[in-house]
């Protein structure tokens, strides 16, 4: 009898926790774009125009330490400048006894350093110290991956030639030697801002140069030739490498729906169709896998759009505007904040950010993200994917999200 009602006991505790569980991924017709492009008869409309779009992203840039605009940068920088990002980019590493970079903290250095202009020739890491990956999944040297075709400052080499110190358009950190291919600042200025040119509106797209396949993300840009298409065609332009210097391929790309002329209109259903494009992607530490995390996902989005938000998720707490504070409130004080925002907002707790995509039929607010973990009774539950999550469900140590928010942010 004991034995019986011992087995009973814990298939109610089996159970009792598989529907927690499945309260944390979403995966009813609540998990489709369609759901939430449905419930906005007005979604389609251009909510931020593109001269609002250029403001907004000229204020991010003064306003965030990693990001700058590659147009006007200089073409020498103080090396005390060099050093204080070399600082920053370790996080507070001591660079001084890493090997691979004792060099450049020397009192030897010039006192200006003087910029080089190079190219990503596909997608590759940006390092916080020039190192490889070592294969740990949450590697806290990985700083971001970058795309091809992005341009890139160099500021400095590695003492073992293998790496280079660069700025490009939202951080910097070191990126392999063998990555990058060389140019003139006015090549170099076209990759910058290109003047006609793709935007990848995909999750993921494969573009094959040179037999070899070279994969963007979503929101890059690919520059267009100056004949721009040939009939179901986009002439696009690829970098390659030859002796060492930057040579441009033309390749031709298929006219379908994995790509569009130009930025995508920010409307609030772009925010949705775009969003779910990454639904069941596995979660990558800052890019790792050849895929996004929490900040990265929703860069990516709004990226596609034109809109250049800061790449980590802390910064992009403090410099997103229109922020809606949720220190000091209820429960249900911060389920009316989550009903008064924008479909698109950016939910902001610690260490990690969601995307809103509105209140179900039954009023509880739900969020796309990509998510590493959760927590069950104290035990750390790994998902590592982007999904479609309840904001009230429980989630940081039995604490739901709605308790667990700092902030929702929105461009306007």
């Amino acid at each position: 009898m004991r034995l019986k009602i011992f087995f009973t006991i814990m298939a109610v505790i089996f159970f009792m926790a598989s529907d927690v569980f499945a309260a944390i991924e979403i995966t009813d017709e609540r998990a489709t774009a369609e759901y939430w492009t449905k419930r906005n008869p007005r979604g389609d409309e251009i909510i931020f125009p593109a001269q609002e779009i250029k403001t907004f992203n000229e204020k991010i840039i003064l306003g965030d330490d990693y990001s700058a605009d590659l147009y006007d940068y200089p073409q020498t920088i103080p090396t005390t400048k060099f050093l204080k990002l070399l600082k920053k980019a370790t996080n507070d590493v001591n660079v001084k006894t890493n090997p691979a970079t004792s060099a450049d903290t020397n009192s030897g250095l010039p006192a200006v350093i003087v910029v080089r202009y190079a190219v990503t020739l596909e997608r590759v890491n940006l390092r916080l110290s020039p190192v490889d990956w070592n294969g740990d999944r949450f590697d806290p040297l990985q700083g971001t991956a970058v795309d091809p075709a992005e341009a890139v400052a160099v500021l400095r080499k590695s003492t073992d030639g293998k790496f280079f110190f660069v700025q490009t358009r939202n951080y910097f950190g070191w990126i392999e030697k063998s990555k990058l291919a060389f140019t003139t600042r006015e090549t170099w200025l076209n990759y910058v801002k290109p003047k006609n040119f793709l935007v990848v509106t995909a999750n993921k797209k494969f573009v094959e140069v040179d037999g070899k396949k070279i994969l963007f993300q979503m929101g890059a840009k690919i520059p267009l030739d100056k004949k721009i298409d040939d009939g179901e065609f986009w002439r696009a332009i690829l970098p390659t490498v030859e002796g060492g210097k930057l040579k441009q391929t033309v390749i031709k790309i298929p006219k379908d729906d994995t790509v569009n002329k130009g930025f995508l209109p920010c409307t609030t259903n772009n925010f949705i169709r775009q969003s779910f494009k990454f639904l069941g992607d596995p979660y990558g530490w800052g890019g790792l896998y050849d895929s996004v995390d929490c900040s990265a996902f929703v860069s990516d989005v709004y990226r596609s759009m034109g809109i250049e938000i800061p790449r980590d998720a802390d910064r992009q707490s403090k410099l997103m505007p229109n922020a809606s504070v949720f220190d000091g409130k209820n429960f249900d004080e911060r389920i009316e904040i989550l009903k008064r925002s924008p479909t698109g907002s950016l939910l902001h707790k610690k260490g990690h950010v969601l995307m809103l995509l509105g209140s179900d039929d039954e009023g509880t607010p739900i969020a796309i993200h990509a998510a590493s973990s959760y927590y069950l009774d104290d035990k750390k539950i790994y998902v590592s994917k982007v999904l479609v999550s309840a904001l009230d469900e429980p989630n940081d140590y039995g604490v739901s999200t709605v308790k667990s928010l700092i902030n929702a942010t929105f461009v306007k």
